[in-house]
């Protein structure tokens, strides 16, 4: 029997946790036997983000959700190159993908990775969400629950190595004996780094010298360095722009913050617990199904700076508690985030093949 063969598609603006997962996929079916190619509109950052991955990306210019076009390519893509199953990604890959799947008589998978408008996911074969907080959003808003399956996005442990955070300090410039938080992330309203600034306004009246790190960037950034200079924070909280390989520098992190006010899973907390990093997140979304409560974060109320900065207080005082929280991470990341078998699922729900064949 002949490998199952998928086409990864996908629509993206920006690279973010979703583009982030697929050029992962890739690599991980590829190790599964799986022949895998990717698609994706032309003109878009992805492509070279897919490039430096080593990944080859089909590409044109599409013309957005209204793209019959688009549609017939992706339909006489997949017949002719004898996929067994669309995979897509993000809100107008998935529309399009859906329709080209049916005029080519093949499968369609959906991957859900927020709180979207469940529209654009209707015509999908199959949906996976990637928390149970994205699988409820879609069926209320009327997607059959036996239509969707739920997988956790996760990491390689083995490219997630902690290294010693004082080590990882001097590597960027900062003072080991000196608090640094950090934020990774989209920088938009609803990843609330604004939210972490206030904080911080708040913890420098304990900590005068702790300092921020807003890794990202987007449309928010000028209003969040103007945040900063209003609040007089300004030269403790740094900009790092977008970080492509966040390893390093979660490393020098004492602590990661997840403040977001809307999110469907929060890479970036398993991303930190992976190296041994203990997140304080909002308790929003999914991403008390990633933090456990006290045992490996602390998980606040969105839009609570002063909540956010009273935990970051705590944690900058006790050593003890930031290790113990740091090692439970890293097991719980083991346990439940391991892209390894994440992989597996997803392929399992692709094909609908048992890995293995059991």
């Amino acid at each position: 029997m002949s490998p199952p063969k998928v086409l990864e598609a996908i629509t993206p603006s920006r690279i973010g946790g979703a583009e982030v997962l697929v050029a992962n996929l890739c690599a991980q079916f590829a190790r599964l036997g799986v022949r895998v190619e990717l698609w994706c509109p032309k003109g878009r950052p992805f492509e070279a983000y897919a490039r430096a991955r080593g990944l080859a990306c089909r590409t044109w210019r599409t013309f957005g959700k209204l793209d019959p076009l688009t549609v017939v390519r992706l339909a006489r893509l997949v017949k002719r190159g004898s996929f067994n199953v669309l995979h897509t990604h993000l809100s107008t890959a998935s529309l399009l993908g859906a329709l080209a799947a049916r005029l080519a008589a093949k499968t369609s998978v959906s991957h859900v990775h927020g709180l979207n408008t469940a529209t654009c996911f209707k015509y999908s074969s199959r949906i996976i969400a990637v928390s149970d907080a994205v699988r409820r959003h879609l069926e209320s808003q009327g997607i059959s629950a036996q239509k969707i399956q739920v997988v956790h996005n996760g990491v390689d442990v083995t490219e997630y190595q902690p290294i010693d955070s004082d080590i990882a300090k001097s590597s960027f410039g900062y003072m080991p004996s000196v608090p640094l938080f950090g934020v990774f992330g989209r920088l938009a309203p609803e990843k609330g780094q604004r939210v972490a600034i206030e904080a911080m306004f708040l913890v420098q009246e304990d900590f005068p010298e702790a300092r921020l790190v807003i890794a990202g960037d987007g449309p928010e950034r000028e209003s969040l360095e103007a945040c900063a200079r209003v609040l007089g924070v300004a030269d403790r909280v740094d900009f790092a722009g977008f970080v492509a390989d966040v390893r390093g520098l979660m490393c020098a992190c004492d602590v990661v913050i997840v403040p977001s006010l809307k999110e469907g899973f929060g890479l970036a907390a398993v991303e930190a617990m992976a190296l041994k990093r203990p997140v304080v997140a909002s308790a929003t979304g999914g991403l008390p199904e990633v933090v456990v409560q006290g045992e490996t974060g602390i998980l606040v109320a969105p839009e609570d700076p002063k909540a956010l900065a009273q935990a970051l207080l705590d944690l900058a005082r006790d050593s003890d508690m930031r290790a113990r929280l740091g090692n439970n991470g890293r097991h719980r990341v083991e346990e439940h985030f391991n892209l390894s078998r994440q992989s597996e699922r997803i392929l399992e729900i692709l094909t609908g093949t048992p890995i293995g064949g059991g």
